[in-house]
């Protein structure tokens, strides 16, 4: 298998692997060759060759029915990758007060890429809730927890950054540029139905700890019906995120963030 650049500075063999990998999850345990080209969009011939590739490395393997799962090598890395982003228990116990003090689901959020991934959560006591999960990758193209996200980045690196996340999703630059510049200037972001109608969000920037900087920017938000987030209450709401954000700077992140 030829290693070629994906003409973004990476490595097409890693990209085209990582595809495979993620076609399999729990709804997906174990799936035909057909299926792993149907789910990946890749040619026929390109994936037999990349699950020869992981099979090898112990990554996924074959069974006697034909069908293709993850291999038992997977098992050390997702040890290592829960030890890695697990949240200490006295911030997770931190971000469960915050979500009973404000009745909405609290997430950490980091970004990867021209994307925000949920590294943490705890879930609104209420039935009618905002859902994500650890885990989750959402767009940077809108929603309070990305903007604040971009607000934080360098005035230099921020532009191009924009620019990418605008081209890819079709959003207008400038507009995100206008609410990321006005998340920098506040120190929080409030957004109404603009990932999803009738749903709304608060973010706030987790301060680095006194020890140093951390490895990269954390988000602490809270999500939940727009019903519920009125004029009133936002005050409240960034009082309440900051002081939980000033809390968990205190209390630790994840170590993989240090």
């Amino acid at each position: 298998m030829s290693v070629t650049s994906d003409g973004g500075g990476g490595i097409r063999a890693v990209s085209r692997a990582w595809q495979v990998l993620r076609a399999f999850g729990p709804e997906r345990m174990s799936l035909t060759l057909n299926e792993l080209v149907r789910e990946t969009g890749l040619p026929r011939t390109t994936v037999l060759r990349l699950v020869e590739t992981l099979a090898g490395e112990g990554l996924v393997e074959s069974g006697a029915d034909g069908r293709i799962r993850v291999g038992t090598s997977l098992i050390t890395f997702a040890a290592f990758a829960e030890a890695a982003w697990t949240i200490p228990a006295a911030s997770l116990a931190r971000m469960r007060a915050l979500a009973e003090e404000t009745g909405e689901t609290v997430s950490l959020y980091v970004r990867e890429g021209v994307r925000r991934v949920v590294i943490g959560q705890a879930p609104s006591p209420s039935t009618l809730r905002h859902v994500v999960e650890p885990g989750d990758s959402l767009t940077m193209s809108v929603g309070s927890a990305a903007y604040v996200l971009l607000g934080l980045e360098p005035a230099g690196e921020r532009r191009p950054l924009i620019d990418r996340i605008a081209e890819e999703s079709g959003v207008d630059p400038a507009a995100m540029g206008a609410e990321a510049e006005a998340a920098a200037m506040r120190g929080w972001c409030v957004t109404h139905g603009m990932r999803e109608a009738g749903n709304s969000g608060l973010a706030a920037p987790v301060p680095s700890p006194a020890g140093g900087p951390l490895a990269r920017r954390v988000v602490l938000a809270v999500g939940g019906p727009t019903v519920r987030f009125t004029e009133d209450k936002i005050p409240g709401f960034v009082h309440a995120v900051q002081r939980c954000a000033e809390d968990i700077a205190r209390t630790g992140l994840p170590p993989a963030l240090y």
